[in-house]
């Protein structure tokens, strides 16, 4: 069996030199320089190739690896685990196509700010599943448990690419130690609707008046948030008895500027554009709050910075006549969560000026999509027509994750149970 090769003294010394008195060898010219134990072997091609080590053990441990992967065609140079993650994860972006190019500033957002900046510098060889294990928890310090989620599968595609180049030769986020602890991409989703429709009423109460219409387009329309900031009154049809809405545009963000842009990942080919049934009653609510506040017309750009200048007449703006942007929105939301008692909120800043709240994740603007889905479900609304509503391509989607227990429903059950006994009797 092939030993290390101690540096530090010589195999073969001449009799008579003089022995170092810590090791008590005779010393070789490299006698205290650099590392003492050296690992040799030879690759599958017959080449001498050689890494050098502290500690005799470690040496060995590499040295039987080495000759290990030699043996069962697994050999993968350690030269090439030399590679930078940041290079790869830098390639690994550049090979990522889309569509939607605000879908590839998110994915090189992400990699750049949660992948490259804490782990780039490392190479390839030093990433262990406790370095990976280590970054998921850190991670989870500052993001949610979805996020990471996604996160960690972009690091994991990353550094799939590098096994499939033979830069290393397993993925250390595939490990059974890394499996256990990485975070979920999605929550179970919660029996009761997070929600439920009279606390949404009390909320309303407590948001500017310009804004309490943005409740009932959430939770009558099913309307994601960017819809609703994107909605146009010229995107309905307010005459007719069977009244639709046309919901064929959001609001979102591209390199930090507001556009217009397709529903949720809605292209040019394929828009994601649908059409929601308008009852009469809330239409009614609508045109009041356009008497109250006219619909404005903002024009921004189409899909991208610097895109195609698109102008729009929007139901919702702010008070300076602009477009409305979430992170204002948000903290309108959670002050009015606050005052109906939903959050509380950590610190003593006033909104607007750093005022912060517990996690409420499940009880934003998103949760009326959630109540819009589980009311229509609760009045006898089909899977398959309530997930074209809500544009979900897997109605087991729509159940799975956006269907809750409403008010009212058990005793509806026990009503239509009782219904079949007395027929029967």
């Amino acid at each position: 069996m092939a030993e290390p090769y101690d540096r530090w003294h010589k195999k073969r010394p001449k009799p008579g030199e003089e022995k170092c008195r810590p090791h008590g060898k005779v010393p070789s010219r490299e006698h205290g320089r650099g590392k003492r134990w050296l690992a040799r072997w030879r690759d599958p091609d017959g080449k001498q190739q050689s890494e050098s080590f502290e500690r005799y053990e470690d040496a060995r441990q590499h040295l039987t690896r080495m000759l290990g992967t030699v043996d069962d065609g697994t050999y993968i140079a350690p030269k090439k685990g030399d590679t930078p993650l940041k290079a790869v994860a830098k390639q690994w972006l550049e090979n990522q196509r889309f569509d939607n190019p605000r879908t590839y500033h998110q994915y090189e957002s992400r990699v750049r700010n949660h992948i490259i900046e804490p782990l780039g510098d490392l190479k390839l060889r030093q990433i262990k599943p406790s370095t990976i294990q280590t970054w998921i928890k850190r991670r989870l310090q500052v993001l949610g448990e979805t996020t990471v989620g996604l996160i960690f599968t972009h690091l994991s595609s990353v550094l799939a690419m590098a096994v499939d180049d033979d830069l290393i030769p397993k993925n250390p986020c595939e490990t059974g130690s890394v499996k256990r602890v990485k975070p979920r991409r999605s929550k179970k989703s919660a029996k009761e609707v997070p929600l439920p429709w009279e606390q949404t009423n009390d909320l309303r109460k407590h948001l500017p008046d310009r804004y309490q219409a943005t409740v009932d387009c959430g939770r009558g329309l099913g309307m994601r948030q960017g819809e609703i900031f994107g909605f146009s009154p010229d995107d309905a049809d307010w005459t007719e008895d069977d009244k639709t809405l046309h919901i064929c545009r959001q609001i979102t963000h591209h390199r930090g500027t507001l556009v217009f842009a397709p529903p949720k990942d809605g292209t040019k080919d394929d828009p994601k554009d649908r059409h929601v049934p308008l009852d009469e009653d809330l239409a009614t609510l609508l045109r009041a709050h356009m008497r109250q506040f006219p619909p404005v017309e903002v024009t921004l750009p189409w899909l991208e910075k610097g895109g195609k200048l698109v102008t729009v007449r929007l139901m919702f703006t702010t008070r300076e006549r602009k477009a409305l942007n979430k992170n204002y929105f948000n903290y309108l939301w959670k002050a009015a969560l606050e005052t109906i008692g939903v959050i509380k909120a950590v610190n003593d800043k006033a909104v607007g000026r750093g005022r912060k709240w517990e996690d409420c994740r499940d009880r934003m603007m998103h949760a009326l999509r959630h109540l819009f889905a589980s009311e229509a479900i609760n009045e006898g609304v089909d899977v398959y027509t309530l997930a074209d509503l809500l544009d979900h391509e897997d109605p087991a989607f729509t159940l799975r994750r956006y269907v809750h227990r409403v008010m009212g429903a058990v005793e509806k059950v026990r009503k239509a149970i009782g219904k079949r006994y007395s027929v029967a009797a």
